[in-house]
């Protein structure tokens, strides 16, 4: 019976799927994961190429070559001084993608009242904080003591 699969099926289930159709979507604009990260990142505004590698450390890939890639593309410019902004193009594709991986996070919640969202996002945020706190870590970005 599902109901008896434990929360940590439930959620690499769900992280799996989630994965997926996200990866899928880019897939479909010859994307990988990490350039519609990066994209993605850059769509605030401009930034230094150095923080928005360490702003996704966390992420495999390498940063530089996928900026590479979406300077070559057209979709991404180099400012100078390390900093890197989107181009009038990349704009353009960043928001197409940006549509597409909503409708997939729509997908995800569908059925779902706004308040029964709200408290499952809230409900497993204090499990991830109950485990940090087990683990001896203050939270998400702390390295285990």
């Amino acid at each position: 019976m599902a109901e008896e699969r434990p929360i940590g099926w439930w959620v690499r289930r769900l992280d799996s799927l989630l994965e997926e159709a996200v990866d899928s979507v880019v897939e479909t604009e010859g994307l990988t994961r990490r350039h519609w990260q990066v994209l993605h990142s850059l769509a605030t505004g401009t930034g230094h190429e150095a923080d928005v590698a360490a702003a996704l450390a966390d992420f495999p890939g390498d940063v530089d070559v996928v900026v590479s890639d979406l300077v070559g593309r057209g979709w991404v410019v180099r400012l100078g001084t390390g900093r890197v902004g989107l181009a009038p193009d990349g704009a353009v594709a960043h928001d197409r993608v940006a549509r597409a991986v909503e409708r997939v996070r729509r997908h995800a919640a569908d059925g779902l009242s706004r308040n029964e969202y709200e408290r499952t996002i809230l409900v497993l945020s204090r499990m991830v904080a109950n485990i940090e706190r087990a683990l001896g870590r203050d939270g998400p970005d702390q390295p285990r003591r």
